[in-house]
């Protein structure tokens, strides 16, 4: 099965900026690829990136090697931006109890981790994205536990500025860990256009969600998430960032530091999920540090 998105769904996508939830997985299956995935990511000896952070496990982990390829999602990526796709980044969003919600944010090229793009398009169509998250829960995703919001219709127009200088967040000495900052050791108000606005909560798309479950979304739409209030559940999320084939990523970037740790991108590359190379702007990995393919989709 490698369902696309129908008309209505993409005009859908176009008007509030995200589509979903739709399923990926079936509940149960979902839990059981999340205690492997548990399991494997507590063990550090494949990692990419040796660092506090799980950024693309997908490397080391043969569950997110498949995962980041899942057909169920790449032919949706295909509606939407094009046949051409490369994976370049995953991130695990664990939520424990007690955790704080993640505030409004609003992203185009990444650059406010360092304040260099991290993302740097070449051929853009108008109002085609060249950059989708794909966010899939592998448990419940609940108002109680931390559930991600969306603002509909807020990638019309940037009301973020992420040149911005920052006033917390890229210094040298920085840590995440133990920040009171609700966004990951920023303070995304910072690179608010106008210091006065706050979005309209009334309007949010509340994301409630069943584990195997995901949503697609444009980075440009402003996005955050709940508290986690409840006493014992956690919310566990894996967010796949995909690109068109037309950009460039980490241009003229060998290592960088953000979120208070390093990156070191020597033996990095983008993973192709579906279509040919034809801009040759990126190195790629074939296969992950377990020596295991990764399955370019096939329509």
């Amino acid at each position: 099965m490698k369902p696309s998105l129908t008309p209505e769904e993409q005009a859908l996508f176009f008007e509030q900026g995200f589509i979903g939830p739709f399923k990926v997985y079936e509940p149960e299956e979902a839990k059981n690829l999340l205690r492997q995935i548990r399991i494997k990511t507590s063990d550090h000896s494949n990692v990419l990136h040796d660092n506090t952070l799980n950024y693309d496990r997908h490397f080391d982990v043969s569950e997110l090697s498949n995962h980041i390829c899942n057909p169920k999602i790449v032919s949706r990526l295909n509606s939407i931006m094009g046949g051409n796709v490369n994976l370049w980044r995953t991130e695990i969003f664990q939520k424990l109890p007690g955790s704080k919600g993640t505030e409004w944010h609003q992203v185009q090229d990444y650059s406010y981790a360092t304040g260099k793009p991290q993302l740097e398009p070449t051929d853009t169509k108008p109002g085609i994205p060249f950059d989708l998250t794909v966010w899939t829960t592998f448990t419940d995703s609940t108002t109680e536990n931390g559930c991600l919001k969306l603002m509909p219709g807020s990638h019309n127009e940037l009301f973020f500025d992420e040149s911005k200088e920052t006033s917390i967040g890229r210094e040298d000495l920085y840590s995440a860990v133990g920040s009171d900052t609700s966004f990951y050791g920023y303070n995304f108000s910072d690179f608010k256009v106008d210091p006065n606005w706050a979005p309209d909560e009334s309007k949010a798309a509340v994301m409630v969600m069943n584990p195997g479950e995901a949503v697609i979304f444009s980075a440009r739409c402003m996005h955050g998430s709940f508290p986690n209030t409840s006493d014992r559940s956690i919310r566990y999320a894996i967010a796949c960032r995909y690109v068109q084939g037309q950009v460039k990523v980490y241009p003229e970037t060998e290592k960088f530091r953000a979120h208070g740790v390093d990156f070191d991108l020597k033996d990095w590359g983008c993973v192709q999920v579906s279509g040919e190379d034809i801009y040759k702007h990126n190195k790629f990995r074939s296969k992950n540090n377990l020596g295991e393919p990764f399955k370019k989709f096939q329509p």
